[in-house]
Protein backbone atom coordinates (compact mmCIF):
# COMPACT_ATOMS: atom_id res chain seq x y z
CA UNK A 1 0.00 0.00 0.00
CA UNK A 2 1.49 3.44 -1.05
CA UNK A 3 1.28 5.94 1.39
CA UNK A 4 -1.32 7.88 -0.24
CA UNK A 5 -3.74 5.08 0.29
CA UNK A 6 -2.89 6.04 4.15
CA UNK A 7 -4.88 7.67 6.61
CA UNK A 8 -3.69 10.94 8.06
CA UNK A 9 -3.52 9.61 11.74
CA UNK A 10 -1.19 7.07 10.37
CA UNK A 11 0.76 8.93 8.02
CA UNK A 12 0.84 11.75 10.75
CA UNK A 13 2.51 8.45 13.15
CA UNK A 14 4.93 7.37 10.65
CA UNK A 15 5.69 10.46 9.85
CA UNK A 16 6.29 11.64 13.44
CA UNK A 17 8.48 7.75 14.41
CA UNK A 18 11.01 8.10 11.48
CA UNK A 19 11.14 12.58 11.94
CA UNK A 20 12.15 11.59 15.70
CA UNK A 21 14.49 8.38 14.94
CA UNK A 22 16.54 10.32 12.45
CA UNK A 23 17.10 13.80 14.54
CA UNK A 24 17.71 11.98 18.05
CA UNK A 25 19.89 9.37 16.74
CA UNK A 26 22.34 12.11 15.28
CA UNK A 27 21.84 14.36 18.52
CA UNK A 28 22.31 11.32 20.01
CA UNK A 29 25.79 10.87 19.02
CA UNK A 30 26.24 14.33 19.23
CA UNK A 31 25.71 13.72 22.96
CA UNK A 32 28.50 10.82 23.32
CA UNK A 33 31.42 11.82 21.26
CA UNK A 34 30.82 15.62 20.07
CA UNK A 35 30.85 17.47 23.72
CA UNK A 36 33.79 19.44 23.29
CA UNK A 37 33.94 19.45 19.38
CA UNK A 38 32.60 22.50 18.44
CA UNK A 39 32.78 21.27 14.68
CA UNK A 40 31.51 18.15 15.33
CA UNK A 41 28.84 19.32 17.62
CA UNK A 42 27.85 21.55 14.88
CA UNK A 43 27.71 18.70 12.38
CA UNK A 44 26.02 16.83 14.07
CA UNK A 45 23.33 19.67 15.29
CA UNK A 46 22.74 20.72 11.42
CA UNK A 47 22.25 16.74 10.40
CA UNK A 48 19.66 16.72 13.36
CA UNK A 49 18.02 19.29 11.86
CA UNK A 50 17.69 18.17 8.43
CA UNK A 51 15.23 15.21 10.23
CA UNK A 52 11.79 16.55 9.56
CA UNK A 53 12.91 16.97 5.94
CA UNK A 54 14.64 13.84 5.37
CA UNK A 55 11.75 12.43 6.67
CA UNK A 56 9.38 13.92 4.91
CA UNK A 57 11.53 12.87 1.46
CA UNK A 58 11.12 9.01 2.25
CA UNK A 59 7.50 9.28 2.78
CA UNK A 60 7.22 11.14 -0.50
CA UNK A 61 9.20 8.46 -2.62
CA UNK A 62 6.72 5.95 -1.18
CA UNK A 63 3.87 8.19 -3.56
CA UNK A 64 2.53 8.24 -6.65
CA UNK A 65 4.17 12.00 -6.78
CA UNK A 66 7.91 12.07 -7.66
CA UNK A 67 10.21 13.84 -4.77
CA UNK A 68 11.58 16.27 -7.76
CA UNK A 69 7.79 17.59 -8.18
CA UNK A 70 7.30 17.99 -4.70
CA UNK A 71 10.10 20.11 -4.24
CA UNK A 72 9.30 22.15 -7.35
CA UNK A 73 5.95 23.25 -5.71
CA UNK A 74 7.51 23.94 -2.09
CA UNK A 75 10.18 26.22 -3.38
CA UNK A 76 8.76 27.70 -6.04
CA UNK A 77 9.01 31.78 -5.55
CA UNK A 78 5.66 33.71 -5.79
CA UNK A 79 2.54 35.38 -4.09
CA UNK A 80 2.41 38.61 -2.49
CA UNK A 81 5.38 39.97 -1.84
CA UNK A 82 4.50 41.32 1.88
CA UNK A 83 4.38 38.11 3.35
CA UNK A 84 8.69 37.85 1.94
CA UNK A 85 8.85 41.22 3.79
CA UNK A 86 7.33 39.99 6.55
CA UNK A 87 9.16 36.94 7.24
CA UNK A 88 11.88 38.84 7.75
CA UNK A 89 10.88 41.77 9.82
CA UNK A 90 8.12 39.96 12.03
CA UNK A 91 10.85 38.27 14.50
CA UNK A 92 12.73 42.15 14.98
CA UNK A 93 9.16 43.65 15.70
CA UNK A 94 8.38 40.67 18.31
CA UNK A 95 11.63 40.91 19.81
CA UNK A 96 11.72 44.21 20.21
CA UNK A 97 8.10 44.47 21.65
CA UNK A 98 9.66 41.92 24.11
CA UNK A 99 12.51 43.79 24.75
CA UNK A 100 10.76 47.55 25.01
CA UNK A 101 8.46 45.66 27.81
CA UNK A 102 11.02 44.25 29.76
CA UNK A 103 12.70 47.67 30.15
CA UNK A 104 9.20 49.54 30.70
CA UNK A 105 7.60 46.99 33.09
CA UNK A 106 11.29 45.17 34.70
CA UNK A 107 12.77 48.36 34.89
CA UNK A 108 15.78 46.54 32.93
CA UNK A 109 18.25 48.22 30.84
CA UNK A 110 19.10 47.89 27.19
CA UNK A 111 22.97 46.56 26.79
CA UNK A 112 23.71 47.48 23.42
CA UNK A 113 27.56 45.63 23.99
CA UNK A 114 25.44 42.43 24.75
CA UNK A 115 24.49 42.39 20.98
CA UNK A 116 26.40 41.27 17.59
CA UNK A 117 27.03 44.30 15.44
CA UNK A 118 24.09 44.91 13.09
CA UNK A 119 25.65 44.05 10.00
CA UNK A 120 26.55 40.32 11.34
CA UNK A 121 22.76 39.78 11.42
CA UNK A 122 22.49 38.83 7.70
CA UNK A 123 25.26 36.08 7.70
CA UNK A 124 23.59 34.81 11.06
CA UNK A 125 20.37 34.61 9.38
CA UNK A 126 21.99 32.69 6.13
CA UNK A 127 23.63 29.88 8.31
CA UNK A 128 20.83 29.44 10.11
CA UNK A 129 18.39 29.53 7.03
CA UNK A 130 20.63 26.98 6.16
CA UNK A 131 22.15 24.68 8.80
CA UNK A 132 19.97 26.23 12.12
CA UNK A 133 15.89 25.39 11.73
CA UNK A 134 15.48 26.71 8.29
CA UNK A 135 15.35 23.52 6.31
CA UNK A 136 12.91 21.85 9.26
CA UNK A 137 10.23 24.11 7.57
CA UNK A 138 9.78 21.48 4.12
CA UNK A 139 8.85 18.74 6.66
CA UNK A 140 6.70 20.70 9.44
CA UNK A 141 4.99 23.06 6.77
CA UNK A 142 5.41 21.56 3.53
CA UNK A 143 4.79 17.76 4.23
CA UNK A 144 2.83 17.48 7.44
CA UNK A 145 0.70 20.25 7.07
CA UNK A 146 -0.60 19.63 4.39
CA UNK A 147 -1.53 15.77 5.39
CA UNK A 148 -3.28 17.34 8.95
CA UNK A 149 -5.25 19.66 6.64
CA UNK A 150 -6.90 16.94 4.57
CA UNK A 151 -8.64 15.73 8.27
CA UNK A 152 -8.46 18.82 10.18
CA UNK A 153 -8.56 22.70 10.66
CA UNK A 154 -5.66 24.36 9.84
CA UNK A 155 -5.70 25.73 13.11
CA UNK A 156 -6.00 22.01 14.99
CA UNK A 157 -3.35 21.50 12.19
CA UNK A 158 -0.78 23.54 13.75
CA UNK A 159 -1.30 23.13 17.30
CA UNK A 160 -0.63 18.88 16.63
CA UNK A 161 2.54 20.04 14.89
CA UNK A 162 3.44 22.24 17.16
CA UNK A 163 3.16 19.80 20.15
CA UNK A 164 5.31 16.82 18.04
CA UNK A 165 7.48 20.17 16.90
CA UNK A 166 8.21 20.84 20.04
CA UNK A 167 8.93 17.23 21.73
CA UNK A 168 11.29 16.99 18.85
CA UNK A 169 13.76 19.26 20.61
CA UNK A 170 13.58 17.26 23.95
CA UNK A 171 16.78 15.87 23.65
CA UNK A 172 18.20 19.26 23.15
CA UNK A 173 17.14 20.16 26.96
CA UNK A 174 20.10 17.11 28.32
CA UNK A 175 22.95 18.23 25.58
CA UNK A 176 25.48 20.52 27.08
CA UNK A 177 26.04 24.00 24.83
CA UNK A 178 22.25 23.80 23.57
CA UNK A 179 20.03 26.97 24.04
CA UNK A 180 17.35 25.22 24.99
CA UNK A 181 19.24 23.31 28.22
CA UNK A 182 17.76 25.41 31.44
CA UNK A 183 15.69 26.62 30.01
CA UNK A 184 12.19 25.93 31.39
CA UNK A 185 10.07 23.26 29.36
CA UNK A 186 6.70 24.46 30.06
CA UNK A 187 7.74 27.81 28.54
CA UNK A 188 9.67 26.69 25.28
CA UNK A 189 6.02 24.09 24.21
CA UNK A 190 4.16 26.94 24.94
CA UNK A 191 6.61 29.13 22.17
CA UNK A 192 6.79 26.51 19.92
CA UNK A 193 2.99 25.91 20.04
CA UNK A 194 2.48 29.84 18.97
CA UNK A 195 5.19 29.95 16.53
CA UNK A 196 3.67 26.73 14.98
CA UNK A 197 0.40 29.26 14.82
CA UNK A 198 2.51 31.71 12.90
CA UNK A 199 4.43 29.53 10.70
CA UNK A 200 0.92 27.71 9.60
CA UNK A 201 -0.74 31.08 8.71
CA UNK A 202 2.27 32.88 6.71
CA UNK A 203 2.26 29.32 4.71
CA UNK A 204 -1.41 29.31 3.97
CA UNK A 205 -0.84 33.10 3.26
CA UNK A 206 1.72 31.95 0.28
CA UNK A 207 -0.57 29.00 -0.70
CA UNK A 208 1.72 26.49 0.91
CA UNK A 209 5.26 28.01 -0.59
CA UNK A 210 7.60 27.54 2.30
CA UNK A 211 10.41 29.54 1.86
CA UNK A 212 8.71 32.50 3.96
CA UNK A 213 8.09 29.99 6.96
CA UNK A 214 11.76 29.32 6.35
CA UNK A 215 12.74 32.79 7.06
CA UNK A 216 10.73 33.34 9.70
CA UNK A 217 11.98 30.09 11.29
CA UNK A 218 15.40 31.25 10.79
CA UNK A 219 14.76 34.68 11.87
CA UNK A 220 13.36 34.09 15.18
CA UNK A 221 15.90 31.39 15.82
CA UNK A 222 18.66 34.21 14.87
CA UNK A 223 17.09 37.36 16.35
CA UNK A 224 17.40 36.41 19.88
CA UNK A 225 20.99 36.91 19.95
CA UNK A 226 19.78 40.50 19.59
CA UNK A 227 17.64 40.32 22.11
CA UNK A 228 18.33 44.74 24.00
CA UNK A 229 18.59 43.38 27.31
CA UNK A 230 21.43 40.78 27.77
CA UNK A 231 21.80 39.62 24.25
CA UNK A 232 20.87 35.85 23.97
CA UNK A 233 21.47 35.36 27.71
CA UNK A 234 18.22 37.68 28.20
CA UNK A 235 16.46 36.43 26.23
CA UNK A 236 16.43 32.86 27.65
CA UNK A 237 16.39 34.70 30.86
CA UNK A 238 12.74 33.06 33.18
CA UNK A 239 11.89 36.96 31.93
CA UNK A 240 12.93 37.04 28.78
CA UNK A 241 11.97 33.81 27.86
CA UNK A 242 8.25 34.72 29.44
CA UNK A 243 8.26 38.07 27.70
CA UNK A 244 9.10 36.55 24.49
CA UNK A 245 6.82 33.84 24.50
CA UNK A 246 3.86 36.52 25.42
CA UNK A 247 4.47 38.46 22.51
CA UNK A 248 5.05 35.41 19.78
CA UNK A 249 1.48 33.96 21.73
CA UNK A 250 -0.25 37.32 21.44
CA UNK A 251 0.21 37.06 17.55
CA UNK A 252 -0.88 33.56 16.83
CA UNK A 253 -4.22 34.90 18.93
CA UNK A 254 -4.61 37.69 17.32
CA UNK A 255 -4.28 35.20 13.92
CA UNK A 256 -6.52 32.97 15.26
CA UNK A 257 -9.29 36.03 15.82
CA UNK A 258 -8.68 37.36 12.44
CA UNK A 259 -8.78 34.32 10.53
CA UNK A 260 -10.47 31.69 12.51
CA UNK A 261 -9.82 27.92 11.88
CA UNK A 262 -8.72 28.61 8.44
CA UNK A 263 -5.67 30.47 9.32
CA UNK A 264 -5.83 32.03 5.77
CA UNK A 265 -6.02 35.38 4.72
CA UNK A 266 -8.18 34.28 1.55
CA UNK A 267 -10.56 33.42 3.47
CA UNK A 268 -13.61 35.29 4.95
CA UNK A 269 -15.58 33.15 6.60
CA UNK A 270 -14.45 32.75 10.31
CA UNK A 271 -15.71 29.85 11.50
CA UNK A 272 -15.75 28.47 15.52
Amino acid sequence: MAVDDWSPQRTFLVYTTVTYTITWSLWGVWAAVGVGSPLAATVLFSLGGLGPFAASILLVQHTRQSVRSWLGRLFRVRGPARYYLLAVVLPAILVTVAGATHVLVFDAEVTPEAVPVAVEYPIFLGFVLLFGGGFEEPGWRGYLLPVLRAEYSALTSALLIGVVWAVWHLPLFFISGSIQQGLSPGLYLLQIIALSVVLTWITNAVDGIVLPAMVLHAGGNTIVNYYPVGGVAGATSPVGLGLLVTSIGAFSVFLVLRYGLALDPSVTVRRF
